[in-house]
């Protein structure tokens, strides 16, 4: 998993960007949507197709239960997004964290202030199925994290290739594939740097480039060619595929449930059974 989405995670799961700022229950989130949609479409100048809520806010069960914010996608430029976040922001309130590429700002919902956490995507069919937050999912308790690791864990056990080793034939850069939350199945490759005594050690993400961003084909790529997005929308059945006889790496099946539980505990989430 990288760097990124560690940070992106938190957020996503109501970590606190803008201060004074309230939780806001399902039911408001679902009445405010509309005119936030419609502002955030008119101040970033698209139209609001390309603009959709994404992770939980407005979709848990119960209208009382609390989100830390609203997470919205929006497929446009990231220059864009920052240029209009004064305008779109209550009481002058924002943070603009591009490294990561996270816009947050207070919104009025109601008589109190809430965050909002705008994303710039490439592609907002993506953004959706990546980032969402699927009710059978949220009956159960889970997030839509529990799911995204599974993806994580998978990407990082895919096929492997040794580019260029060091005089003792040892690996010096590796090309894999990462899963990436808001841009997709990646390849990169990975150069070791620091002492040789740690041969699989001390590796950095030195170049990466997009293998694709379309759900179907990240999903035949991840889980076999009989696999549909559809099928691996919920932890349960991302679960059930990945133990399927469809599933073209069996071998590293232990590998990737032992990745897959590390990094569900490494969130603080619960950990469900596996």
């Amino acid at each position: 998993m990288k760097f990124r989405d560690f940070l992106l995670s938190p957020l996503l799961e109501g970590g606190q960007a803008v201060k004074g700022v309230a939780k806001v229950t399902q039911a408001e989130v679902r009445e405010a949507a509309p005119s936030l949609l419609k502002l955030i479409a008119s101040e970033l100048g698209v139209k609001q197709s390309m603009i959709a809520i994404i992770g939980s806010a407005g979709k848990k069960p119960d209208p009382a239960d609390l989100s830390g914010d609203i997470d919205v996608a929006v497929q446009c430029d990231a220059d864009v997004v920052e240029k209009a976040l004064p305008k779109l922001a209550a009481q002058k309130k924002y943070k603009a964290m591009r490294g990561i590429g996270v816009f947050s700002f207070a919104h009025e919902v109601g008589s109190k202030l809430v965050q909002v956490d705008l994303m710039p995507v490439k592609s907002l069919k993506f953004a959706e199925w990546s980032f969402q937050a699927n009710p059978a999912d949220l009956k159960q308790g889970l997030k839509g994290a529990h799911r995204n690791e599974i993806f994580f864990a998978i990407a990082k056990h895919m096929p492997q290739e040794v580019t260029e080793t060091d005089d003792d034939g040892k690996p010096l850069k590796i090309k894999r594939y990462f899963y990436d939350l808001s841009r997709g199945l990646m390849q990169g490759i990975k150069s070791r740097v620091g002492k040789r005594s740690t041969p699989n050690k001390n590796f950095s993400t030195v170049e990466k480039h997009l293998v694709t961003d379309d759900p179907t084909k990240i999903t035949r790529l991840m889980f076999g060619k009989s696999t549909s997005p559809e099928e691996v929308s919920t932890f349960e059945g991302a679960l059930t595929a990945l133990r399927s006889d469809n599933f073209p790496q069996p071998d590293q099946l232990s590998n990737i449930i032992k990745t897959l539980a590390d990094g569900i505990k490494n969130k603080g989430l619960t950990l469900p059974k596996l």
